[in-house]
């Protein structure tokens, strides 16, 4: 019974973060490919940062028997937004002109080639982290707690490698290095659209 309940532990970690990752796997996955190589890890670092932040906000609102609105967590979809628009806002010829003049890293960053830009998406996605982590924290003892544990940093470092090999495959830098400019911020924007209007946050803004 003991053996019976552990894999149940497992099997309900898992489905938690595989269920709740796989989007911000692929965004910062185009991301890493829209960039350049020797920022890879940095940003594949960033996705790492992001999700912990996310964990700690979970496990804090679980020890508080705290629960987050679903609107107010929504709001977290503007965060990408926020960044996909600077990136646009970035392309225009005027912007580029001044870009190419100074070579601002922050313009760079804009469009989500940066430590910070790749933890901030990740968070800006997680809304559905919250909402899945909290009552997955609240339920359970010390053995739980560790399975679940055990099972996201075995996750987390699925998830980095996947990060890395899909956005440093030669085929998806082909793809971003011909519309990476455009797509990446267009792709942020979408999510940051996504999650409001999923959390219904557009009702309240």
């Amino acid at each position: 019974m003991a053996a019976a309940g552990l894999w149940a532990d497992v099997g309900v970690a898992t489905a938690a973060f595989v269920g709740t990752n796989v989007d911000n796997t692929l965004v910062v996955m185009a991301m890493v490919a829209g960039a350049p190589t020797e920022r890879s890890h940095r940003m594949a670092a960033g996705q790492v940062v992001g999700f912990l932040v996310l964990v700690g906000a979970a496990v804090a609102g679980a020890a508080v028997l705290f629960e987050f609105s679903a609107r107010v967590v929504g709001l977290l979809g503007l965060v990408p937004l926020a960044i996909g628009l600077r990136g646009l806002i970035a392309l225009r010829p005027s912007a580029r002109g001044k870009r190419v003049a100074r070579r601002p890293a922050a313009a760079d960053r804009a469009v989500g080639r940066s430590l910070t830009a790749a933890a901030l998406v990740t968070i800006g996605m997680g809304g559905d982290n919250l909402a899945v982590y909290i009552p997955l924290f609240r339920v359970g003892g010390a053995t739980r707690l560790t399975v679940v544990a055990v099972v996201f940093a075995v996750g987390e470092a699925v998830v980095t490698a996947v990060v890395l090999a899909g956005g440093r495959h030669p085929r998806g830098r082909a793809v971003m290095d011909r519309f990476g400019a455009v797509g990446v911020p267009l792709l942020l924007c979408g999510v940051g659209v996504l999650v409001l209007v999923t959390a219904g946050t557009l009702s309240v803004l």
